[in-house]
């Protein structure tokens, strides 16, 4: 049973035991799809291993001991200090350690794009104030960053932004999103040549609509009152929801 079983943000699997694994033993990653196969030898001690797995093609890779015997371990495969330092490299592919129930552990090889990582939402006093940071895009140093808001019916909204590092925060005025027809509203963070959906992606917590709800502000917009809402879309991505109210109806 392995105690540690991780990919590092170098893109190397580090796998560890607390005992010396049988001599002549063996890392192997078999491609489910494929059948493709990559193996690497143990350390001198037999207590540790190290992978390389940077360009594996995407899917599921099985890890084995041997030809075809499963890697256990109790290790979940990732802290969130390590995803985020993982995730905030500039990258195209990313790899991730899943345990099964009963132990199991696979490497999970996807695509990725840049997206802009939501951390918090504050839905309050006529804003809504948002901080997260880029993922897989890495810092842009000297780019000018603002918020955008796309109406999923045509128009856009834009607001400053800041951006620290891969490091994002921005605060949006409620009153813009009434400017328009009741509408949809997609948030997207440009930074540099990056244009990153804002989402929640890394969290480890999928399907978000329908768990969690932010609170509305309703606002006046000439003599109609709009409710203006962030939420998350069935893809976790985060998204504004503005509505018109009906006349002397409660919000």
């Amino acid at each position: 049973m392995a105690d540690h079983c991780r990919v590092d943000a170098d893109d190397t699997l580090h796998v560890r035991w607390r005992r010396p694994a049988a001599e002549g033993e063996r890392i192997v990653l078999r491609h489910e799809p494929s059948g493709e196969v990559r193996a690497g030898p143990l350390s001198d001690d037999r207590r540790s291993a190290a992978l390389p797995v940077g360009g594996l093609a995407p899917g599921a890779w099985d890890v084995l001991l041997g030809a075809d015997r499963p890697l256990l371990t109790d290790d979940p495969g990732f802290s969130f200090d390590g995803l985020r330092e993982y995730a905030g490299r500039a990258r195209e592919r990313a790899a991730r350690v899943v345990r099964s129930p009963d132990g199991r552990a696979t490497l999970d090889v996807r695509d990725v794009a840049p997206h802009a990582e939501v951390e918090e939402v504050h839905p309050l006093d006529g804003e809504i104030k948002i901080t997260g940071w880029l993922a897989y895009s890495g810092p842009r140093p000297g780019a000018a960053a603002r918020l955008v808001a796309v109406a999923r019916d045509g128009g856009r909204e834009t607001w400053a932004a800041r951006l620290d590092g891969t490091a994002f925060d921005a605060c949006l005025d409620v009153q813009a999103f009434t400017r328009r027809e009741p509408a949809l509203w997609d948030l997207w963070l440009d930074a540099g040549d990056v244009h990153a959906r804002l989402a929640a992606f890394l969290d480890d917590a999928p399907g978000k609509r329908g768990t969690l709800s932010y609170p509305r502000q309703v606002v006046a917009s000439g003599a109609r009152r709009m409710s203006v809402r962030p939420y998350y879309t069935l893809k976790d991505g985060l998204a504004v929801a503005c509505h018109l109210l009906p006349e002397g109806g409660a919000p």
